[in-house]
C-alpha cells in the first residue's frame, strides 16, 4: 500500500510529458526586492532601504520626521510587514542617518521637497510605476503635503501621519494639556517653567529654537499616554545607527529650518487644495502635533477623496504604536487607489 501511495503521488506531482511539450509552464515566482544604497540626490548621496515581496507591488515612500531624525531603525522593527504588500522605501533625508552631510547648502523646506521628488522619480523609473504612494510622518508630513501639492501627477495618494500644521499653535495646546497634568501631580516647577517661555499663536516661540528645545524637555513626561504603547529607543536598536550619531544632525539641521515651522508661517495651512486622494492618520493621544489643528485643517481640505483615521491607542506615531492597524489601512488605501 505504501508503494502504491508513493507511485500515485509521483503521477500527481510530475507534469505529463505531453503537457511540457505543449508549453504548459508554472507561473514565475515573484521577484523580491531587498536592497540598500546611497542615491545621488541634488548633489548629496542619500540612503534608501527598499524591501518588497514582489517588484509588482505598489511603491510606498516613507518621509520621516525630525527634521534629521531617520526612521529606518523604527521601520525595520515595526513596519517590516509592509514589504508583503508594498515596495516599502525607507529614506534617510540629507544630513542625517546614513545619508551624507553637506553643510554648504542652505536648508529650506523647498530643498527637502525637491529631494523627495528626485527620490520619487528614481522609484518611478526603477519599478516602472507612473504613480507611487507617499507617507509623511510629523515633519515628514510638512514636506509630504507640499510635495504632493506641487507634483500631484506623480502620486496615487497621500497619507499624512501626525500631520504637521503649525508648531506654535500646537505648542499652545500642548502647554495647556501639560500644565493641567502637572498641576494634578503637584508639579509646580514645570507649571512655572512653562509659563516663563514666551509663546503665542502669532509668533510661536518668540525667542526661537532654543525655547522649543526647552519646551520639549519640560513637556516630555506629560506628552505620553498610558493607553499608547511604549516604543523602543531608535538610538539603541541597530549597530549601524549608533547613539552618538543622532543628536548632532538635529542640532545642525533644526535651527535653519525652524523659522519656516514657527509662528503660523507654514505653507501647509495656506494651501488646502489637493488634486489626489488624501488620508490623515491621527493618534488620539498625540501631544506633539495636536489633532485639533489637523482636524480643523482637514475640514477645510479639498481633495477628490479624503478620509480621517483615528488610532485609539496611539500618540505621535500610530504607524509604530499600532503597526497592524496601520498596515491594514494602507492596504485598504492601495486597493482604493490602484496605480498603473
Amino acid at each position: 500500500m505504501r508503494y502504491l501511495l508513493a507511485l500515485f503521488c509521483c503521477f500527481v506531482l510530475v507534469p505529463h510529458p505531453q503537457a511540457r511539450a505543449q508549453g504548459v509552464t508554472r507561473p514565475a515566482r515573484p521577484v523580491a526586492v531587498d536592497t540598500a544604497f546611497l542615491l545621488p540626490v541634488n548633489g548629496v548621496k542619500q540612503y534608501l532601504e527598499i524591501k518588497g515581496a514582489s517588484r509588482t507591488k505598489p511603491v510606498l515612500l516613507f518621509i520621516h520626521g525630525g527634521p534629521a531624525w531617520p526612521a529606518t531603525p523604527m521601520n525595520r522593527k515595526y513596519s517590516q510587514d509592509l514589504a508583503n504588500d508594498f515596495i516599502f522605501v525607507s529614506w534617510d533625508q540629507r544630513n542625517c542617518g546614513k545619508s551624507q552631510t553637506d553643510t554648504t547648502v542652505a536648508l529650506t523646506p523647498d530643498l527637502y521637497i525637491e529631494d523627495a521628488h528626485q527620490v520619487t522619480r528614481f522609484l518611478q523609473q526603477t519599478f516602472h510605476q507612473r504613480k507611487i504612494f507617499v507617507v509623511g510622518h510629523s515633519w515628514g508630513s510638512f514636506v509630504g503635503a507640499q510635495l504632493v501639492q506641487r507634483y500631484p501627477q506623480d502620486y496615487a495618494a497621500y497619507i499624512g501621519v501626525s500631520q504637521f500644521i503649525d508648531a506654535g499653535q500646537s505648542a499652545l495646546l500642548t502647554r495647556t494639556h501639560v500644565q493641567q497634568q502637572a498641576a494634578l501631580h503637584h508639579d509646580t516647577a514645570t507649571v512655572h517653567a512653562l509659563a516663563r517661555i514666551p509663546l503665542s499663536e502669532a509668533k510661536g516661540f518668540a525667542r526661537g529654537v532654543n525655547d522649543w528645545f526647552a519646551f520639549l524637555t519640560l513637556t516630555g513626561p506629560y506628552r505620553s499616554s498610558p493607553d499608547a504603547p511604549e516604543l523602543s529607543n531608535p538610538m539603541q536598536l541597530y549597530g549601524d545607527y549608533p547613539p552618538q550619531q543622532w543628536m548632532a544632525p538635529v542640532m545642525r539641521t533644526l535651527p535653519p529650518l525652524f523659522p519656516y515651522l514657527n509662528g503660523g508661517k507654514t505653507k501647509v495651512l495656506q494651501h488646502s487644495v489637493f488634486k489626489l486622494p488624501v488620508y490623515f492618520f491621527v493618534g488620539k493621544y498625540d501631544h506633539n502635533t495636536e489633532p485639533e489643528l489637523a482636524r480643523h485643517y482637514f475640514a477645510e481640505l479639498k481633495a477628490p477623496k479624503k478620509q480621517w483615521f483615528e488610532f485609539a491607542h496611539s500618540g505621535h506615531a500610530p504607524n509604530w504604536e499600532e503597526p497592524a492597524l496601520f498596515h491594514r489601512r494602507l492596504v485598504q488605501i492601495a486597493a482604493e487607489n490602484k496605480s498603473k
